[in-house]
């Protein structure tokens, strides 16, 4: 008699002792889920491994010095006022508990961005839907070796948070169209919370996505506007569009300060000498401030009550909880709601003229053109595909384009005694215009037409904004990544692979590899004098010929297209690892030394080193903490000394361009502005002299139009550019301000 099989349930799938279900277990142990998944646990631990690795070694900008010492100050008990000249108080709150857990170091200080960066890695998994199985990948390979994003990713700034909410809630809005499940809404409106604690980058999104939405949602908004159809027959779109004004009327109150002349009245202050804070309003303002805010308050929850009570009210209260809450740090500093919900958008409105950094237009171009060739490239080779494939419905704001972009980079009719005058105005409004209408022309999926749009505008947006940073680029590259990922995903489902057409991808791959090198030889190199000349442009152009004679004979057997795709496909590969040498040079060999015009005005690492000789001294003196420390402020010299300094009881901060008592001082730190004189340095040993700080030269902020297109047809001028951008080669020095440290000579000693 036959013994029946004994079976055990293995996650989830019955394995009899005679294995013979071991197959199916196998299979579906190995199924495409699983491999995809781990495909993104190995990218997570390499980003993580990337963020985390010396994240402590570097000098401490100035801006992170900020967020590090009033952080620790809430971290030791001494609380912190929301000020938005440092953005939004989230970054404090973060940081501070990871000074709690961690101890306060610089480490700790950059850890909560570090983790941030690398869980932004996780996100596409939940766009697989829309981007595809490889897309997503794509999308989480890029954002894990982004120059600009990993190197933000280890810098104690708001921009990575900002990352990961944008992603976020593009993914929420994506999925609630998809499923209509309202808990998309909560985590959106939680996010959107989160975003505004955060950074006022926030609003830019915000205008993104509505003006998105308002196109998509055009028509139905013109009937309503005329009265012709009621909101609530309003598509998907429109619906969200509301949400959105649900949720953000209440923060953009402030935005009526745009109209302050007009009335007469100081809704947002912009003189610094005031005794209001820049960003908030004066006198008869104030009330005018606070009825604005009370009515946009009334409204959203009036509207997200009658509209729809059951999907955007109970969102819409978590929404002005989290604000509340958090602008008044828990309930610590009730003023911290007026100058979040007033004062986050009344300050940069207010500095829009300032336009710190004062960078040209093009300053996002040139960045991404070093930095972020890899997405832009693909986004901009998959936009001109489209363009192509939409015909004649493209054609119009294309040319407008072309057009407009020729009459503003014609100074002499576009600007008059150097800023721009009518004409540049009109054909300014018409390019951007023209560019935000683009993505809606072409003959794709509403997702593309978004990606794009997204892309296109938030370039504009920054661009147009008067003050530019090399941390704001990673708002631009974010959607750029997605969008090339999208564009990846599709064209890898065309690509054919076949085993036995192995040998002939490979014959492809080493005559792509020869074309590439051949062209690059022949722009880079000199090609020598007459003779010589024709000879070597004569033996290029036989090889160029045999070699796409080869590839024409390839094509004959796996289809042109095939070939094509192949070709495509080394090219990415190539660039992609330029992609990865650039991440690594600027992260982990320059990643203080400012030869990288991604690092703006950066803390030298022997102000580093310095504050190490300052602990040394103070601890082999005995006098530990209260060690007597004078530092000059005069260019703004306290920082990030206030930081490196924070846990000293005697330090003073003195501008030392004054006649200061240093009798009682045992360490100065001086600004070389102001030097000892002869006979105040008797009682002092001079230790070293080094670069307090040192910055980019910005010899490119002088560049016209017409250099560029010169530059391009003249090859002698390449040289430079070449240079920089593989070997980081400058032609001019690197700009420095620098600081004398002064150690009384009683502590002669060896503090090394």
């Amino acid at each position: 008699m036959r013994n029946k099989l004994q079976k055990r349930n293995i996650g989830g799938y019955w394995i009899d002792d005679n294995n013979t279900n071991l197959k199916n277990y196998s299979h579906n142990f190995l199924n495409k889920n699983f491999v995809f998944n781990s495909i993104f646990f190995l990218i997570f631990l390499v980003a993580l491994s990337l963020r985390l690795y010396s994240l402590g070694d570097r000098a401490v900008h100035h801006d992170e010095s900020l967020h590090g010492y009033f952080a620790y100050q809430m971290y030791i008990g001494s609380g912190y006022e929301h000020n938005p000249l440092m953005h939004g108080i989230f970054l404090f709150q973060l940081v501070s508990v990871s000074f709690f857990i961690f101890g306060d170091s610089e480490f700790s200080l950059r850890l909560p961005m570090a983790m941030t960066g690398s869980l932004l890695i996780f996100l596409p998994i939940l766009m697989r839907d829309r981007l595809g199985y490889i897309g997503s990948i794509f999308a989480s390979l890029m954002l894990a070796i982004s120059p600009s994003i990993l190197y933000f990713s280890r810098f104690a700034r708001n921009d990575i948070f900002m990352l990961f909410i944008f992603l976020l809630l593009v993914i929420s809005m994506w999925k609630y169209f998809s499923s209509k499940e309202s808990k998309w809404l909560y985590v959106f409106s939680i996010f959107m919370a989160i975003g505004f604690i955060t950074k006022e980058t926030q609003y830019i999104f915000v205008a993104i996505i509505s003006l998105f939405l308002i196109f998509m949602e055009k028509e139905n908004i013109k009937d309503w506007l005329f009265g012709n159809i009621p909101i609530s027959n309003f598509n998907k779109y429109g619906k969200f569009l509301l949400f959105i004004i649900i949720l953000s009327a209440p923060m953009l109150a402030a935005s009526v300060s745009l109209f302050q002349k007009i009335f007469n009245i100081t809704l947002a202050n912009k003189d610094p000498n005031s005794i209001t804070p820049i960003g908030l309003p004066q006198s008869d303002g104030q009330l005018v401030a606070v009825i604005i805010s009370l009515l946009l308050a009334v409204f959203s929850l009036a509207v997200s009550f009658k509209f729809n009570r059951k999907i955007f009210f109970l969102p819409y209260l978590i929404f002005m909880i989290i604000v509340f809450l958090f602008f008044t740090n828990f309930l610590s500093n009730l003023t911290g709601i007026s100058t979040g919900i007033w004062q986050s958008l009344g300050y940069w409105i207010a500095q829009q003229d300032v336009a710190r950094g004062s960078q040209p237009w093009y300053y996002y171009i040139t960045l991404g053109s070093i930095y972020e060739f890899l997405p832009m490239g693909i986004s901009i080779l998959g936009l001109l595909f489209f363009l192509m494939k939409s015909r004649y419905i493209s054609f119009l704001p294309f040319v407008t384009i072309i057009i407009s972009f020729v009459i503003l980079a014609d100074t002499q009719a576009s600007y008059t005694d150097g800023k721009i005058n009518a004409t540049g105005i009109f054909f300014q409004l018409l390019l951007y215009f023209s560019l935000l209408v683009l993505p809606f022309t072409i003959k794709s999926s509403n997702f593309y037409k978004f990606l794009f749009f997204w892309a296109i505008s938030s370039f504009l947006f920054y661009t147009y904004a008067g003050e530019k940073m090399p941390w704001l680029i990673t708002n631009i590259t974010l959607p750029f990544i997605i969008l090339s990922s999208k564009i990846l995903n599709d064209f890898f489902t065309k690509v054919r692979f076949s085993y036995s057409y192995i040998k002939y991808y490979l014959v492809i791959f080493f005559a792509a590899l020869l074309v590439i090198n051949i062209i690059w030889r022949f722009i880079t190199h000199d090609l020598g004098t007459q003779a010589e000349q024709f000879l070597n442009i004569w033996l290029i152009f036989l090889s160029l010929g045999f070699l796409f004679f080869i590839l024409q004979w390839v094509s004959t057997i796996i289809t042109k297209k095939q070939t094509f795709f192949y070709f495509l496909i080394l090219l990415l590969f190539l660039v992609s690892i330029f992609t990865i040498r650039t991440s690594w040079i600027l992260n982990y060999n320059n990643y203080d030394i400012p030869t990288e015009m991604m690092i703006y005005t950066q803390t030298s690492p022997h102000l580093h080193k310095v504050s190490k000789t300052i602990d040394n001294i103070a601890f082999k003196s005995l006098e530990d903490e209260s060690i007597r420390i004078s530092v000059d402020t005069t260019d703004a010299f306290a920082w990030p000394w206030h930081w490196y300094l924070r846990k000293y009881e005697n330090v003073s901060f003195d501008d030392h361009s004054q006649n200061i008592n240093i009798d009682d001082v045992s360490i100065l730190i001086l600004n070389y502005k102001n030097d000892l004189k002869s006979y105040d340095r008797n009682n002092f040993i001079e230790k070293q002299k080094f670069p307090h700080r040192w910055w980019f030269p910005e010899k490119y902020k002088n560049i016209q139009f017409i250099d560029v297109i010169l530059t391009l047809f003249d090859k002698t001028r390449w040289g430079n550019s070449i240079d920089y951008f593989i070997y980081r080669k400058l032609e001019h020095d690197l700009g420095s301000i620098d600081s004398y440290l002064y150690i009384r000579d009683e502590y002669n000693y060896d503090y090394r």
